[in-house]
């Protein structure tokens, strides 16, 4: 870029942020902004939509009721929680755009929560969707954590990448952690392949990192066709439909749980490379999150299983658990 063009694209985002502060700081009608600076109220209007599509400014939509205080309170006297966040999310189920925003809202809810948890020493944290949303969620400096560690494998088996690596590291940098990879696939082909994997030095430890962190956190994931598991290639047609005819109801860090809570297939477990469900029961906070429309079955196999201790999920899913139970 030019000198003048530089001087030019400075001037134009210096134009941009003085007609912002003077709107939404000064609190100056667009008539009036127009009349300091000389130009015409509709290119004032015309600046101020530029500044929120060029993300100088930002508008944020705060619900006053953002946390449904009842049901989280419900949620701990039934299963004896250690906590529970139910985020309101104002949409029906029904609606196109409830997954996307419920994902987005709890994962807003799951940040705050553990940025007042402040977890210290080593976290551990799962993949996918949700979990991706809560990365991006988080702030600088939520907490003072020194590792940052995967809980299950994540090396995709398909052209779809599996985003896990972008969790890890972005959970290690709004820490300022270290992050330790458990570089091998969720679920592999066999026994004594994932037997061999995990007597990898490599492998072996960072399983006992996981092992050792006090703080887990993970999503609660649905047994379908779109789920990250079968679209990076870890779980094959015929998996699904032994775990359908098991009646598996979602996976919690890639073990599939039957509604009771009991593991729903021995021989795929038996192939899944990660923490154990038994090891969350000893954490100090287990923190499951589930998010949109069809989490409930998932979410209440895994209270009765024992794997999670604090709960974070939407109003929808709260109240089909509370109903179910």
């Amino acid at each position: 870029m030019t000198g003048s063009l530089l001087d030019a694209s400075i001037s134009d985002t210096r134009l941009l942020v003085r007609v912002a502060l003077m709107y939404y700081r000064l609190h100056l009608t667009q008539e009036q902004i127009g009349e300091r600076l000389g130009m015409s109220r509709f290119k004032v209007g015309r600046l101020l939509d530029r500044a929120v599509r060029e993300s100088i400014v930002r508008i944020d939509v705060v619900h006053p009721t953002a946390r449904l205080l009842e049901l989280e309170d419900a949620l701990v006297d039934r299963f004896g929680l250690l906590g529970a966040v139910v985020a309101d999310v104002p949409i029906p189920e029904a609606d196109p755009a409830a997954p996307e925003l419920a994902r987005e809202t709890v994962a807003a809810a799951a940040a705050e929560f553990l940025a007042d948890l402040r977890p210290s020493g080593c976290i551990g944290v799962s993949w996918g969707r949700t979990m991706l949303a809560v990365a991006r969620a988080l702030s600088a400096g939520w907490t003072a954590a020194s590792e940052i560690v995967q809980l299950n494998g994540a090396i995709s088996r398909s052209p779809r990448p599996t985003r896990a690596t972008e969790i890890a590291e972005r959970f290690g940098t709004t820490a300022g952690a270290s992050i330790r990879l458990l570089a091998a696939p969720a679920i592999v082909g066999g026994r004594d392949l994932r037997l061999a994997l995990e007597a990898d030095p490599t492998i072996r430890e960072t399983i006992a990192a996981a092992r050792s962190a006090e703080t887990a956190v993970f999503s609660l994931g649905m047994l379908t066709r779109g789920s990250v598991l079968v679209e990076s290639g870890h779980l094959t047609d015929r998996d699904l439909d032994t775990l359908a005819r098991a009646g598996a109801v979602g996976d919690v860090v890639g073990r599939f749980l039957l509604p009771d809570g009991r593991i729903a297939c021995a021989e795929i477990d038996e192939r899944t490379i990660g923490l154990p469900l038994a090891e969350m029961s000893r954490k100090r906070a287990a923190v499951g999150i589930a998010a949109g429309p069809g989490r409930g079955p998932i979410t209440l196999a895994a209270l009765r299983a024992g794997c999670v201790n604090v709960l974070v999920v939407d109003g929808a899913t709260a109240e089909w658990v509370l109903g179910h139970a």
